[in-house]
């Protein structure tokens, strides 16, 4: 008997291979969905950190371990703590106002009187805080008992981005040998996610903490309580599309023209509809020239999708699958329209 002899094809054989590879992709996928966050988070941050440890390695000539220790100390505290400190400070002020609800209340009661508005000002206060409060309580909650799985989900990420770049080369080695473009095709793909991870995270950031430092000091020159709690807030809320910083100035500015304060709150909504507005424009077309433009649909939707997906990071990263997925889509077209032309000629 030939034990060459097989039931099936080679056709066959290769079909049934990729269908294995495919089931078992299906199942890794969802086995990792816990730490898929994660694994995300560490492929943008290797992006976004990998020229500051080429840095340490090439021109300060330091060990792959400790340049990648140093640059894991430096995400963390420049991105990580940030957010966990801010999502802290969210619950914590909602709860305030739940608590102390005097001033929010007495301000609606004027503005009430001004408009000639007719409905229970202080019982609309009280169930919307009563809401709020719930939803911060639950938040609260969460973010502590969370506390386990947020542990986690760093330990993960901060572990493979270790080793990430401790293995830089080989890895990218690996990805260029197995994607499924040419050389120089696969260059320009790298080139522009790289571009588009710049554009959303650093661009967007840069936008951000413009914003949020104007919007702080517009606070504090017209005697806005809590200056520099608002302009932080004002940093992240900016990667929010159409909205950005408005929906922290706008609704500041009618809070103290009902309040009587008519001289900060006219002042405030001037101050943010030129400074922050000039910022975001210009800075925005600055960023889109030099190094990419992302539209506006693909940052709202990503956004929608991205929340309730991967929580406040999703903020970033679900526009940034979207755009992934166009840049991928686009390669796939002119990788086969090239084929195409090749066969014709």
């Amino acid at each position: 008997m030939n034990p060459t002899n097989s039931l099936y094809s080679d056709k066959q054989r290769k079909n049934i291979n990729l269908g294995i590879i495919f089931l078992l992709g299906i199942f890794l996928l969802i086995a990792a969905k816990p730490i898929f966050t994660a694994l995300l988070a560490s492929v943008l941050f290797y992006t976004l950190f990998k020229p500051f440890f080429i840095y340490l390695t090439t021109k300060k000539h330091w060990g792959k371990s400790l340049s990648a220790t140093i640059v894991l100390a430096t995400s963390f505290l420049i991105v990580v703590l940030p957010l966990l400190g801010l999502s802290w400070l969210l619950i914590n002020k909602l709860l305030v106002f739940q608590t102390h609800p005097e001033a929010l209340t007495g301000a609606l009661t004027k503005l009430q009187e001004t408009l000639g508005a007719k409905f229970e000002i202080k019982d609309a206060v009280k169930n919307g805080l009563n809401d709020i409060s719930k939803w911060a309580i639950g938040a609260l909650s969460v973010f502590v008992s969370g506390a386990v799985h947020i542990f986690i989900t760093l330990l993960v990420l901060y572990f493979t981005l270790f080793f990430m770049f401790r293995s830089h080369e080989e890895l990218e080695k690996t990805l260029f040998k197995y994607l499924p473009f040419k050389h120089q095709q696969s260059l320009k793909l790298a080139k522009e996610l790289k571009n588009t991870t710049y554009s959303n995270i650093i661009g967007q950031g840069l936008i951000g903490v413009s914003q949020g430092f104007v919007v702080a000091v517009g606070f504090l020159i017209f005697g806005i309580p809590d200056p520099l709690f608002w302009g932080i807030v004002s940093v992240f809320v900016c990667f929010l599309p159409i909205v950005g910083a408005p929906i922290i100035f706008v609704p500041a500015g009618i809070y103290e023209l009902a309040s009587g304060n008519t001289v900060a709150g006219v002042g405030i909504l001037i101050w943010g509809a030129v400074l922050v507005t000039l910022i975001d424009n210009v800075l925005r077309q600055y960023i889109s020239r030099k190094i990419a433009n992302t539209h506006s649909l693909i940052t709202i939707i990503g956004v929608i999708i991205g929340v309730p997906m991967f929580g406040l990071i999703g903020i970033v990263i679900g526009p940034l699958l979207i755009s992934y997925f166009i840049i991928f889509v686009k390669m796939f077209v002119t990788s086969n329209s090239n084929v195409e032309e090749a066969a014709i000629r």
